[in-house]
């Protein structure tokens, strides 16, 4: 009985070990989509002549964050820091899409698609915290971990500053108690 616990207890520490890495992947796939999403917004506002900001939007994203956030078992608040930074990482890059310019091909983005991104960026953002979530189960981030994330999210307009920033704020992330 002794060699069946202990050989489950191992077993466990397996399945957290690759349930962890399942979800750094996840997570630096939704990340890069995330961020990569952001061309198709700035080409949106440059065809309708829209600033990049939109505080308005920003309060309804981070209200509907602290609502996935008591949904998927974190503390609402803990997720303020992270979502904020996701908001200006995205900001950066449409001002730094706009500045390039776009090809008239670029432009024929409509309204109809303007909230069907809106969609996408809101179920990106609720995978996220479910993610994130699920991730915290085994525990924090390691600085190895936070590193591959680091390395395997990537997306034109996104600076290792940018990045390493938002991941920093992920760190502030916790589970509810």
């Amino acid at each position: 009985m002794k060699n069946f616990a202990s050989t489950l207890l191992m077993s466990g520490s397996v399945f957290a070990g690759a349930s962890a890495s399942i979800c750094l992947n996840a997570l630096s796939l939704i990340l890069t989509e995330r961020m990569q999403i952001m061309r198709d917004v700035a080409a949106y506002k440059a065809k309708y002549r829209l600033p990049v900001e939109d505080l308005a939007r920003e309060q309804k994203v981070l209200a509907a964050a602290r609502n996935t956030a008591q949904e998927a078992g974190l503390e609402p608040h803990s997720v303020e820091s992270f979502i904020s930074a996701l908001m200006t990482a995205g900001k950066t890059i449409q001002y730094r899409y706009l500045a390039d310019g776009f090809a008239p091909a670029d432009l024929s983005v409509t309204q109809q698609d303007l909230e069907g991104i809106r969609q996408r960026i809101n179920e990106l953002d609720k995978h996220l915290l479910m993610t994130i979530s699920q991730r915290l189960r085994t525990g924090q981030l390691s600085y190895s971990e936070r590193a591959w994330l680091a390395e395997k999210t990537v997306s034109p307009n996104l600076t290792e500053a940018e990045k390493d920033n938002l991941l920093d704020t992920m760190r502030f992330i916790q589970r509810a108690t």
